[in-house]
């Protein structure tokens, strides 16, 4: 009797516990900042292509110390009268607000627009801005002076098929970034589809499956400004894949950064660099291919992370209605497993249709965390009958530190009881208090940029990496820290989540450590910096030794 009772008084101690709020509270601030132009992404929702723009961007692009935004559009096939064309928009952040410059920057791109990712190509102390399309991808050089050039003609860059995901990352290590673009589908309205394009025995848009694939595209940059399509030697061209999320990583610790492409109804890419300007992929034999079950799965967007501080990073895949969303971890040796079930973020199902994620540290307690945007594909989610929503919540993933995440959004503030038809998400501490917060780009109306208010009771260390022998941004740099025994690993990326690109600034979360015993930096150039005794709470500008 007595191990009864106590029984039922832990299963109602730990259920008033899941329904209290966090100390970590998230409040949705767009409005309040002036960050308020509504997206456009088709009329109709006739086509595929009306619903995947995704694209959002923290970077700083005016090099003030904070982040400004970037966020991309859509546009409709039966166009615009002159002048009244929706077009991508630019906010610089003034602290207190962000405000509208995409005319006086130049960067009001009016084509229908899907991601985006930033970096400095020219390594000339500026972040640059490449924005792929439904059409002409376009590639923005920053002038230094709050405008941007249009230099896609004379720097190259400018595929023209269906562009969607993009990251920057030094594959060859010769200090400058080079650049991925995947491809979705090479789409046509008078194609007919191999496929029935019905859905819960409704009649849908057409695919991506029984559409064309596009092959994805890889760039080498030339060192002079410019940019050649090395997609055939460099192994990618080949394989065509209905290519979604991208993102760099060393996923094997041998120094050079490796591609993972998360693909939509097709197996997934790990391409390994081999350190001669090719790759292999390897996504099969490693293990992230498809599930754990062996199925394709409908994959979005992707992040990287070491969720459980054992040195190597993991890769977290958002996936289709009906699927689940996929945790990889990495077991070292080139191979990852399945654990979305024993981790539990896929402890709920998944009813939802996932998008732009992100492993960040929202507590500050020292362990990676994790977003996943929701929003379903079809309208005709709405129906009755189909048992599901066009419109979705959106997730937050508490890690609980021993390799178990748990579903905490009911109780994360007002910022997660929205509920829309959500796509990309990027994330950066916009407001410089010690925390991450998100920025959520919502189809067909207005977006939400998630306050994170109580994350900083715990301690942080954020760094900004600044190359010399590498290139500028120190993109692809390995930081390695440790703080009262707990070591924590992260890097430096461009380009990841849904088509989108978070702050280039690498943020620790610290829980209670005042001070950081040890920083290693682990350049792309190869040289290996160390830092001892740094205070917490700040940001630090790293600079990489010359010599």
């Amino acid at each position: 009797m007595h191990a009864l009772v106590s029984g039922v008084f832990i299963l109602l101690c730990t259920a008033l516990l899941a329904a209290q709020p966090l100390p970590t509270q998230f409040t949705d601030q767009a409005a309040a900042l002036s960050i308020t132009a509504r997206n456009v992404s088709g009329s109709t929702q006739e086509y595929i292509v009306e619903t995947a723009v995704g694209g959002t961007a923290f970077f700083d692009y005016d090099s003030d110390g904070d982040v400004d935004l970037y966020v991309a559009n859509g546009s409709r096939f039966e166009g615009f009268p002159p002048g009244q064309e929706p077009t991508n928009h630019l906010y610089r952040n003034h602290g207190d607000r962000f405000v509208d410059v995409t005319t006086a920057a130049g960067v009001g791109d009016t084509s229908w627009s899907m991601g985006c990712a930033a970096a400095d190509y020219d390594n000339d102390g500026d972040l640059d801005l490449y924005v792929t399309n439904f059409g002409r991808n376009t590639f923005y050089q920053n002038q230094g002076d709050g405008t941007f050039e249009d230099v896609t003609e004379k720097a190259g860059g400018g595929d023209e098929r269906w562009g969607v995901g993009c990251a920057f990352g030094d594959v060859d290590l010769d200090g400058d970034v080079d650049l991925y673009v995947a491809n979705y589908i090479d789409f046509s309205r008078d194609y007919t589809s191999t496929v029935p394009c019905v859905w819960k025995n409704v009649d849908i848009f057409c695919g991506p499956r029984g559409l064309l694939p596009a092959g994805d595209v890889f760039y080498r940059n030339n060192g002079d400004g410019t940019l050649a399509d090395r997609s055939e030697e460099a192994g990618i061209a080949g394989a065509k894949y209905y290519g979604y999320g991208v993102v760099f990583g060393d996923f094997d610790r041998n120094g050079w950064p490796d591609i993972f492409v998360a693909n939509d109804s097709a197996p997934n890419n790990l391409y390994q660099n081999q350190g001669d300007g090719t790759f292999v992929d390897e996504g099969l034999s490693a293990g992230v291919a498809y599930s754990g079950d062996g199925t394709e799965q409908g994959c979005m967007g992707a992040a990287v992370g070491d969720y459980d501080n054992d040195g190597y990073f993991d890769i977290f895949v958002t996936n289709f209605e009906g699927e689940y969303n996929t945790l990889y971890k990495n077991q070292g040796g080139g191979f990852f497993l399945d654990v979305s079930f024993v981790s539990r973020v896929a402890a709920r199902g998944n009813p939802e249709v996932g998008w732009g994620t992100g492993f960040f540290d929202f507590d500050n307690d020292g362990d990676q965390d994790l977003f996943a945007a929701n929003g379903h594909t079809y309208p005709q989610a709405d129906l009755p009958h189909t048992n599901s929503s066009y419109a979705e919540p959106n997730f937050l993933y508490q890690n609980l530190g021993d390799g178990i995440f748990a579903e905490v959004s009911e109780r994360a503030g007002p910022g997660f009881a929205l509920v829309e038809v959500s796509r990309g998400a990027s994330f950066a501490d916009y407001d410089r208090d010690g925390d991450i917060d998100i920025f959520v780009l919502n189809l067909n109306s207005t977006p939400n940029l998630l306050r994170n208010d109580g994350g900083n009771e715990g301690n942080y260390l954020q760094i900004a990496t600044v190359g010399t022998r590498s290139n500028r941004d120190g993109i692809g740099t390995r930081i390695e820290i440790s703080a009262e025994g707990r070591r924590q690993v992260a890097e430096v990326r461009s380009g990841t989540s849904f088509l989108s690109h978070s702050d280039l600034k690498v943020h620790f979360g610290l829980g209670t450590a005042s001070i950081v015993e040890s920083v290693v930096l682990y350049w792309p150039s190869g040289t290996v910096q160390t830092l001892r005794d740094v205070a917490a709470n700040q940001v630090l500008t790293v600079h990489e030794p010359a010599d």
